[in-house]
């Protein structure tokens, strides 16, 4: 009930709460999930690049070259300006994770990067 009033209120278009009600379906979203999908606009961003990859390419190929090429990642949560460089946002996706990591508590171990994180 509770999917069915956020389509409801948040969507304007039938289309639009078709498309999230069956993403909310395949991907099993909590209610939350949906609103923050719906929130930074999840159907724009969508693959919705133009190609001739299936054309060209040869099936498992064509795939995974259109997934390559899908829109970017939103790291909002970061705090980062449009101009920050790839090793700014390493850095604070790095931090993001350790943080959460050590937010899990005992019996966690980090070690992708220069700063390691541990907890025992």
């Amino acid at each position: 009930m509770g999917h069915n009033l956020v389509l409801l209120d948040k969507l304007s278009t039938q289309e639009a709460r078709i498309w999230y009600a069956q993403k909310a379906i395949e991907n099993n979203w909590s209610r939350n999930v949906l609103v923050m999908q719906i929130e930074t606009r999840l159907i724009e961003r969508q693959g919705n690049a133009v190609s001739n990859f299936e054309q060209r390419l040869p099936k498992p190929d064509s795939d995974l070259a259109r997934e390559s090429i899908k829109d970017p990642y939103r790291f909002d949560f970061l705090g980062l300006t449009e101009e920050a460089q790839e090793r700014e946002i390493e850095g604070a996706l790095v931090k993001h994770v350790t943080q959460f990591l050590l937010e899990l508590g005992r019996r966690i171990c980090f070690c992708g990067s220069s700063g390691v994180a541990a907890s025992w």
